[in-house]
């Protein structure tokens, strides 16, 4: 990522957080961090949890990022974080470039919310009747991750997102969201149609449907990977096997049991190798709430 890049990404993320943008330049922005931002960004649990404690208002840090990115001696002579004191207070300044500490955290931070978001695709402007108000469909949309592992791994991820109010389902969903404009804001002059599934409800039917599709699936590899697990299980025994048979006499127990042992790890080793497995997890899920009646 380019100083451009790493700026654009960092502004993205400050405006879906509500953070304050105090001043904003091509090389730089000062931002008076939201709560949820300063929670996910300074490492104040004391003070957040006075903060819930006690219910007082919270006086969130204020930031002064600069996204020139400095060379490697500059990196390593300077301080990573220096401070200015004004009238309203202090700020801290940071230089944020790709592969920095806080650019790493800035990654960790809008993954963690970003794992489940609701949004709202925003009216085409000038369209819309001022006196009239446009249906909104919500949407359950979930990122499947598909992983086919044996001694070989390959993944596959799906998209897929089911109408709230009627349970049709489009396996393509993730895709039509792509050129949309989308919002955390709920647009004006749009009104919401009462779901007729509740989100448990939809995320079973889209777990059902992944189910019954890998079921149909080409399991060609886990026959291949099943007998390339038979041969190695096969191969560790003609080793072991013998020797274990040619210890036994009784002053050779210590031994027969120390070989037995290491007999079953290999055989556990080679399980956990080989034996073919399909994983499912959600990467991320979200509400989108869309014009029309689906």
């Amino acid at each position: 990522m380019n100083a451009k890049q790493v700026q654009k990404f960092v502004v993205s993320y400050l405006d879906s957080t509500g953070c304050q943008l105090i001043e904003k330049s091509p090389s730089h922005v000062t931002v008076k961090l939201s709560p949820d931002a300063d929670r996910a960004l300074t490492n104040r649990p004391y003070y957040w949890s006075f903060v819930d404690r006690t219910g007082s208002e919270p006086e969130t840090m204020t930031y002064r990022w600069s996204f020139e990115s400095p060379s490697m001696a500059d990196r390593a002579a300077a301080s990573p974080i220096s401070y200015i004191m004004t009238e309203s207070g202090r700020i801290v300044q940071e230089d944020v470039y790709f592969g920095s500490r806080r650019l790493l955290q800035l990654f960790e931070a809008s993954q963690q919310g970003g794992r489940c978001v609701t949004l709202f695709e925003e009216p085409p402007r000038g369209r819309m009747d001022p006196l009239g108000s446009q249906p909104y469909t919500a949407w359950l949309g979930v990122n499947f991750k598909v992983g086919y592992e044996c001694d070989m791994k390959r993944e596959e991820l799906y998209g897929w997102g089911i109408s709230l109010a009627t349970g049709v389902i489009n396996e393509k969903f993730m895709d039509t969201l792509r050129d949309k404009r989308l919002t955390p804001r709920l647009p004006s002059n749009v009104h919401l149609l009462r779901n007729g599934l509740s989100l448990r409800k939809g995320m079973t039917q889209l777990e059902q449907t992944m189910e019954r599709k890998l079921k149909n699936g080409d399991f060609s590899w886990a026959v291949e990977a099943e007998g390339r697990r038979q041969d190695e299980l096969e191969r560790i025994r003609n080793y072991y096997e013998p020797m274990l048979d040619s210890m036994g006499h009784p002053d050779q127990k210590e031994q027969r049991d120390a070989l037995s042992v290491r007999f079953s790890q290999r055989e556990a080793e080679i399980d956990w190798q080989y034996r073919p497995k399909v994983i499912v997890t959600v990467m991320n899920c979200g509400i989108f709430h869309l014009p029309g009646i689906h």
